[in-house]
């Protein structure tokens, strides 16, 4: 991503754009475990990691979001 995208992306965020690569590659290496036990990501929750990638929600929001998400299906 470069600058330009990293700034338009950061916009209204309330966290650096670094702490957002931070996430982001946070939220990447969870896919991947996940993915080498078999399990496959539920797009319906990708809205939840979006969110906790842009900093709208903290690590600590992100499991009960999900489990509701999860339990709806």
């Amino acid at each position: 991503m470069n600058r330009v995208s990293v700034q338009k992306a950061n916009e209204g965020a309330t966290i650096s754009a670094e702490e957002q690569e931070r996430r982001r590659k946070m939220v990447r290496s969870a896919f991947r475990s996940n993915a080498m036990e078999g399990l496959r990501p539920n797009a319906a929750c990708q809205p939840v990691f979006d969110a906790y990638v842009s900093g709208e929600i903290e690590l600590a929001a992100m499991l009960p979001k999900i489990k509701a998400i999860l339990a709806t299906r």
